[in-house]
């Protein structure tokens, strides 16, 4: 861990540009000039935080500074700020990336400094969404937003969404028979898009506590079998095709994939509307229908001169009030997330039938795995399913592989 600490330090030497978004800049009292704040996201996204920050100067005199980064540069640039000593005092970042920071020291443990406040917090999160932070007992972020799994149908083409595996199988029996099919617009041939099975089977990658490998589990093997037999018995297609484009033509009038399609479907497949539905996800044999869900945490980095400071302003971006605000300006520039605070979902302005579904499949979805090195992990689950798949390996043999893998960071 030193020598990784030693190598970012001679980054940040070495590349002028590591403080070039504000964090760690001084005034003329020896202060920081206010709170800084890196978004991931896009640069209108980063907007919007500036302008609410403006009515959280009016009520608290305290200035932020928001910063947009690309998911491309984002993990690379928090570990050369964190090394070089110039990381900013709040940054929003993938759900895993707070246990993997935090466990470097480099996050403050939220839970700890700020109990009463993070136990009402912890309420008002979609339960799936929470279990994805917390850490070892340690919340390193809270949420910041979320993104969730759900199905996508063509109504005129099928009727009814599929309720079980059992109907999923039939619907694309009848589909197949038309040369029409399924696709996993997000997901496709990796953990994400096979999470779902593996948790309705009754499967999980971990024991409860995390101190256990399960991936090979009979409930996963099960899951992998099906998840399989999608693509290589029921033709779902092991190339990647845009859910609007199947949708538009009809060709793949079934669909798995996130939550912002549904604004993409309005803007790109206008000749259909009215035709097509959400649902949630098909139940498996534990008669769940969990369903994968993301989105980004926001936390503060242990190098802050101004905890408070953020912390406050982290809790004022949690409010229903401000998170409606967020909802509605990520709608207008198409970034599409939605508010993990479940009181804020009565402040949504959203058609109530899409609201029902999206709010009934929030409430049984699961998050990746709480674990430091998920992120490394992660890519043994998609060998193993693409060998499965593509190769038609055992099941068993790869996921017992997987679970070597998994082991082995998990001791790291």
């Amino acid at each position: 861990m030193k020598k990784i600490l030693v190598l970012f330090i001679i980054c940040c030497l070495f590349f002028s540009g590591c403080g070039d978004s504000g964090a760690g800049k001084r005034d003329a009292g020896g202060k920081n000039a206010g709170i800084v704040m890196w978004l991931i996201g896009s640069e209108g996204q980063a907007l919007t935080i500036r302008e609410l920050a403006k009515d959280f100067y009016k009520k608290t005199g305290i200035n932020v500074k928001c910063d947009a980064i690309s998911w491309g540069d984002a993990h690379s640039k928090y570990l050369t700020s964190i090394a070089g000593g110039v990381a900013p005092d709040i940054g929003t970042m993938g759900l895993t990336w707070g246990a993997e920071f935090g466990s470097l020291g480099a996050m403050i443990d939220l839970k700890k400094e700020y109990a009463s406040d993070v136990a009402s917090i912890k309420e008002e999160v979609f339960a799936g969404l929470w279990n994805s932070i917390e850490y070892n007992g340690k919340a390193y972020g809270i949420p910041f937003d979320m993104t969730e799994y759900i199905l996508y149908y063509r109504s005129d083409i099928i009727p009814k969404a599929p309720q079980n595996w059992d109907e999923l199988t039939k619907v694309l029996i009848d589909l197949n028979k038309n040369g029409k099919g399924m696709i996993f617009d997000w997901g496709s041939l990796n953990w994400i898009g096979y999470s779902p099975f593996l948790w309705q089977a009754g499967g999980d990658y971990y024991n409860r506590d995390y101190t256990a490998v399960t991936v090979n589990s009979p409930q996963a093997v099960r899951a992998m079998k099906f998840f399989a037999e999608l693509y290589r018995k029921y033709n779902v297609p092991k190339t990647k095709i845009p859910l609007e484009q199947g949708m538009r033509t009809g060709d793949f009038p079934l669909a798995i994939s996130g939550n912002w399609k549904i604004d993409d479907l309005r803007l790109l497949a206008p000749e259909i509307a009215g035709k097509w539905e959400i649902a949630t996800l098909p139940k498996g044999p534990t008669g769940k229908n969990t369903a994968f869900i993301g989105g980004r945490i926001v936390g503060i980095f242990s190098q802050s001169k101004h905890k408070e400071e953020a912390w406050q302003f982290i809790k004022y971006l949690f409010t229903p009030e401000v998170q409606s605000k967020l909802y509605e300006a990520s709608i207008a520039k198409q970034d599409a997330y939605l508010p993990p605070n479940k009181k804020t979902w009565d402040l949504l302005k959203m058609d109530t039938r899409l609201k029902n579904v999206l709010v009934e499949q929030a409430n049984d979805s699961k998050g990746p795995p709480a674990v430091a090195n998920w992120d490394s992990s992660a890519k043994y689950v998609d060998e193993a399913i693409q060998k499965v798949i593509l190769q038609n390996s055992d099941p068993q043999k790869e996921l017992d592989t997987a679970r070597s893998e998994l082991e082995r960071l998990l001791k790291k």
